[in-house]
């Protein structure tokens, strides 16, 4: 079975780190592999075969860390994008490029997950569903009501049928879904949480090849037609490597796979799961998973934190010093210095928007 893993993201939440050359999935936030390379090193006990879709300049970088992160003698092939068109087009052209009855699971680059062993059992369940010809994405169990997420709706029992299907080789439940619901406001988000049967989105999925194509092909035929003629043109500068023309790229319509495909598609499924899972897609984020001190201190070892406390600090060699100040994100790169209360990363991402309008020397910094 084949890992398509997604290198998309830009993650400029985690600026100064995360940058347009080195997005955040390439980055070392957690004080060891970077992201890319425990998603590879994740998934090696379930695939025999990856498929990296990610962006032109991104290659050498991903295929570096690749070599480092999977068994020895192991190689991936490639889909260069040269511009980002969602997820949807993403996954449609991994799957035209493998045979149509190929289970693949389909995963995030710049996620964290804890708890492996819980995972591998999530991934074996909802690999056969996808056997079954289901299109099946992993709904984790929600630890607290999130308005930053999206959620999905798991079937309830009816006269039209349990919720509850019947798959060869689960080793977990797997429940069809009713609706996959957008970013809520607390009170919906706690009622979601009331009801017992709501999920937090992870955008991960598993399905076949051709199950995947056959309901993008009845739900978004533009698209997979784009997709095709893209793929067709592209460029093989070695066996393992397409890479997509520009022109083709942007004639393909740009979606999510939720919007395009899953949401209106009635063959999804859900398997729930809780594996300790993050999409650290904040500063506060990385403070939360990082190891701490005893002041709840998340720091690098040259820093020195006194009188202080729940502080995140990343430095980039240069020694730093915390006197009686808490609750600070702090995050030092050659070029830029990143100040902000925990609480406040999320808007990181206008501190950004601002670079971008700003100077030469500016925009230069992203």
């Amino acid at each position: 079975m084949t890992n398509i893993i997604l290198c998309g993201g830009a993650g400029t939440r985690l600026w100064p780190l995360s940058r347009t050359a080195t997005p955040k999935q390439f980055v070392d936030l957690l004080a060891g592999p970077t992201l890319f390379e425990r998603t590879v090193a994740r998934n090696a006990p379930l695939v025999d075969r990856w498929l990296i879709v990610t962006g032109v300049a991104h290659k050498e970088l991903a295929a570096a860390q690749f070599k480092a992160a999977a068994p020895v003698g192991t190689e991936a092939d490639y889909i260069l994008e040269p511009v980002g068109r969602n997820t949807a087009p993403a996954i449609a052209l991994a799957c035209l490029s493998l045979p149509a009855d190929e289970p693949v699971l389909v995963t995030p680059s710049d996620h964290e997950i804890r708890d492996t062993a819980a995972y591998l059992i999530a991934a074996r369940t909802a690999l056969a569903a996808a056997r079954a010809g289901m299109l099946v994405t992993f709904g984790l169990e929600p630890a607290y009501p999130e308005t930053g997420y999206g959620y999905i709706e798991a079937a309830a029992p009816s006269r039209k049928g349990p919720a509850l299907l019947d798959i060869p080789g689960a080793e977990t439940p797997v429940l069809r879904v009713a609706s996959f619901r957008e970013k809520p406001d607390l009170p919906t988000a706690e009622s979601y949480i009331a009801a017992g049967r709501y999920y937090w989105n992870s955008g991960m999925f598993a399905f076949t090849a051709g199950s995947f194509l056959e309901e993008l092909d009845r739900l978004r035929p533009d698209m997979l037609q784009a997709a095709r003629r893209a793929l067709d043109g592209a460029a093989a500068p070695s066996p393992r490597i397409r890479a997509i023309s520009q022109s083709d790229m942007k004639a393909i319509p740009a979606d999510s796979v939720d919007f395009a495909v899953m949401e209106k598609s009635g063959r999804v499924a859900v398997v729930p799961c809780s594996i300790s899972w993050s999409d650290l897609g904040s500063w506060d984020a990385i403070h939360d998973i990082r190891k701490k001190d005893a002041d709840s201190n998340a720091a690098d070892a040259d820093t020195f934190a006194i009188a202080s406390s729940g502080n995140l600090v990343l430095g980039s060699g240069k020694r730093i010093v915390l006197v009686d100040v808490d609750d600070l994100v702090v995050v030092d790169s050659p070029d830029a210095l990143l100040i902000t209360r925990r609480g406040s990363s999320q808007d990181v991402k206008k501190a950004v928007e601002a670079l971008k309008a700003g100077t030469t020397k500016d925009r230069a910094l992203l």
